[in-house]
């Protein structure tokens, strides 16, 4: 939605709105953090952070902000317009929040395959659920979902868009080096059809309550 009819929104939408970003940014970093404590394997872009971070030797954290300005500008070449940078707005808040879910759940950590998948499809849940929350929101979304997003409007469902994501990532990640394993297939090909799911079951609550979602 253009800038000008946002700014029509009134009390109610702008509420829902920022509860949708909130939700969003504070909880995906839990599910996160769950599929870590799995210990089978992490998700595609993960594992890419970390392989990047490990092969450059610098730490995650700069890996991170390296592919997010990948993510922005390539959004950008999708959609034919400037660079979205504030999508680091959100890269931040969810620097935080990731720091506090794994200092509250060191002490929970997977033992076994069985377990570890256990986490995993919680963690899946998750972050599905908030994925699909906060980039309903009018807020700055993640640099490498609002690049999910810009596939999304060109005629690329969400599903297929983040598995495609997710599947380049997971090939760079390997050939660098990186963790691939049980985990990272499950999260690979089950996170993108579990956020459509979510993005569609949510975007339906919001048109029952009329509120703008487009």
């Amino acid at each position: 939605m253009e800038f000008k009819k946002r700014k029509a929104l009134g009390k109610k939408e702008i509420l829902v709105h920022l509860l949708l970003y909130v939700i969003g940014v504070l909880i995906m970093p839990l599910g996160v953090v769950f599929t870590i404590n799995a210990h089978i394997g992490a998700g595609g872009y993960d594992a890419l952070n970390f392989a990047l971070g490990d092969r450059l030797g610098i730490r995650t954290s700069s890996a991170i902000y390296l592919t997010a300005l990948v993510a922005v500008l390539l959004a950008a070449g999708i959609r034919r317009s400037l660079p979205n940078f504030f999508t680091f707005v959100t890269s931040f808040f969810m620097g935080l929040a990731t720091d506090f879910w794994k200092a509250l759940l060191q002490g929970i950590q997977a033992e076994g395959i069985l377990m570890g998948l256990v986490f995993t499809l919680i963690g899946m849940g998750i972050v599905a659920f908030a994925v699909a929350a906060y980039v309903l929101s009018y807020l700055p979304s993640n640099p490498t979902d609002d690049f999910m997003v810009a596939l999304s409007e060109k005629g690329v469902s969400l599903g297929v868009a983040k598995i495609g994501m997710d599947v380049c990532c997971v090939v760079i990640a390997y050939l660098l080096g990186g963790e691939i394993g049980l985990g990272t297939v499950a999260v690979t090909f089950g996170l993108g059809p579990m956020v459509a799911f979510f993005h569609k079951y949510i975007k339906g609550v919001l048109e029952k309550m009329r509120i703008p979602v487009e």
